[in-house]
């Protein structure tokens, strides 16, 4: 199995850091692509943002399907050009922030986000009422540590493990979602110091995409209609 791990900025610096997480969340014999973007921003802290990287997102998935991957991911839990790819693509695609509240779900009555910045808070709330999940929602927190930032993992952790603990002992949540697939190389510290599950948005994606794959599944063409070609000018 070939899944394409696309990483929607344009540092090559920052998914440097990121590609041995994303391997070793892949079981043995599934090859994991990690890429970004050519262009764009080198970051997704904004709905701006997205909309800057939203070609560059297409573009890449595109070429994925054509070189006969199995499966897409785009590492982002703020799931940008989600939709927009998969009416672009068949093969299953999936995302840091679906996947990751999917897989809180399974693991208890109310989970809580805790993401970079106020900015991406805001996205993601957004989302969570998009897909109707909000009735299993307990808080969506930010650490207030910019994505770049996350390379300082011991700063970066110790700014998520305040919010997170605020989630789980004021707001009720019995499940953390790590809200910036950035955070992924921290998930299994945070998981021992907080002794509740902690969902890491790159390892869900990664994982979700192997079972689709697996399963022969993948988005339905009745939900995300395939676009007719049209002249761009």
């Amino acid at each position: 199995m070939k899944i394409r791990v696309v990483i929607p900025n344009s540092s090559s610096e920052f998914t440097a850091t990121q590609v041995a997480e994303r391997k070793k969340a892949a079981f043995t014999g599934t090859e994991v692509d990690v890429v970004c973007l050519p262009h764009g921003p080198v970051s997704i802290e904004y709905a701006w943002d997205e909309a800057l990287a939203a070609p560059y997102i297409l573009e890449v998935a595109r070429k994925t399907e054509e070189e006969g991957y199995d499966a897409v991911t785009v590492d982002c839990a703020m799931d940008p050009s989600l939709r927009a790819v998969r009416e672009q693509v068949s093969i299953p695609v999936t995302s840091g922030g679906e996947s990751s509240f999917l897989m809180a779900m399974a693991l208890g009555t109310k989970f809580s986000v805790v993401t970079v910045l106020e900015s991406t808070a805001k996205v993601i709330r957004e989302n969570l009422q998009k897909y109707g999940f909000t009735s299993r929602v307990a808080s969506v927190r930010f650490a207030n540590v910019p994505v770049l930032d996350l390379v300082d993992e011991e700063k970066a952790a110790q700014a998520i493990l305040v919010e997170a603990k605020k989630a789980i002992a004021d707001d009720g949540a019995e499940v953390i979602v790590l809200g910036c697939t950035g955070m992924s190389p921290l998930a299994r510290k945070l998981q021992q110091e907080l002794g509740v599950p902690v969902v890491d948005p790159a390892a869900a994606s990664i994982k979700l995409a192997e079972a689709l794959a697996a399963m022969g599944l993948a988005h339905s063409k009745a939900a995300y209609l395939t676009p007719p070609d049209k002249e761009i000018r």
